[in-house]
């Protein structure tokens, strides 16, 4: 197998969750050249593992599927891995001439798939570690760690911000208060927020909370009420320049979510949050590394909760 192409899924950490397969493939077979077709906004982290020959940006219009379509046939691809499982994603790996397709049996037109593999779940590291096994790969890793590298420029960037705000390496602790737009249910209620934010600034712990440039507004609604210096970080430079600030820091507080996984991607201890998801499937990896608290919702979790786990 000279080359293989890889349909990613569109969240960060389902993201993370493919990466030890292609670091596995590329172990396995050095000269290989790796494909990917991913969001836009993942590109870059795809990009920083230097694992990936090239990668092919996702579309939405007709045009520009069919030119997709046009553009991955050019490089004659006979294997395709689909992590994702959206119709989109197995019509493009048909119609672009794919020989060997291989993804799961709860697939979207999963028919058009060449080699069904059987999900347990929802989409984690296990589980596709299962599809990496059906290309020969018996020595995949159990979590995502040494895999992102982080940029100069975003270190650069990040180490001006920190001096600018008066912070240094490995003296702060990153805070994400929020979750994706579709995953809102997973927030904690934001007067806890408030409560531990407070109480981590009355224990002289400096404190930055994190979230993209669309969630500006909701943190500042809960920085106004806190008293102390807390620093708000939403990076103009994305998921890069966040994986610069994370790894900077020396302890990661939030729910389930990308900012969660990546953190533990760089080796940074989390304090995960948990509601009616289970840590077991998808928390943060490896699971020994980290604290969970887990409750039947992410609404009963209450700030001494956090407070007691903090050193």
């Amino acid at each position: 197998m000279d080359k293989i192409i890889f349909f990613h899924m569109n969240q960060l950490g389902d993201l993370l969750f493919s990466l030890p397969v292609l670091k596995a493939t590329k172990q396995k077979y050095p000269d290989i050249k790796i494909y990917c077709v991913a969001k836009k906004n993942l590109v870059g982290l795809l990009k920083s593992t230097k694992l990936v020959y090239k990668i092919f940006t996702k579309v939405k219009t007709l045009g520009e599927q069919i030119d997709l379509i046009a553009a991955i046939r050019k490089e004659n691809i006979d294997t395709a891995l689909l992590f994702s499982e959206s119709p989109e994603s197995l019509l493009l790996a048909y119609f672009s001439k794919i020989k060997n397709r291989i993804g799961f049996k709860t697939s979207g037109l999963k028919f058009l798939l060449t080699k069904k593999v059987t999900r347990i779940g929802v989409p984690s590291l296990n589980n596709n570690i299962s599809l990496g096994k059906e290309i020969g790969l018996d020595n995949i890793q159990k979590d995502y760690l040494n895999i992102i590298n982080i940029d100069k420029e975003s270190d650069i960037r990040v180490s001006f911000w920190l001096e600018d705000n008066n912070l240094s390496d490995k003296d702060f602790i990153v805070v994400s208060c929020g979750a994706s737009k579709r995953r809102q249910e997973k927030c904690l209620r934001k007067e806890v927020w408030i409560e531990t934010l407070n109480k981590l600034a009355d224990m002289k712990k400096n404190v930055v909370v994190v979230g993209a440039k669309w969630e500006t507004e909701s943190i500042l609604t809960i920085l106004k009420h806190v008293s102390k210096d807390v620093k708000m970080f939403c990076p103009e430079g994305g998921i890069l320049e966040l994986s610069a600030l994370i790894s900077k820091s020396k302890l990661f507080i939030g729910i389930d979510s990308g900012s969660m996984h990546l953190s533990a991607g760089l080796g940074i201890k989390c304090i995960a949050l948990y509601g009616n998801t289970d840590p077991n499937q998808i928390g943060p990896m490896p699971l020994k590394n980290h604290i969970i608290i887990k409750k039947n919702s992410t609404k009963d979790i209450i700030a001494d909760d956090i407070l007691k786990n903090i050193k």
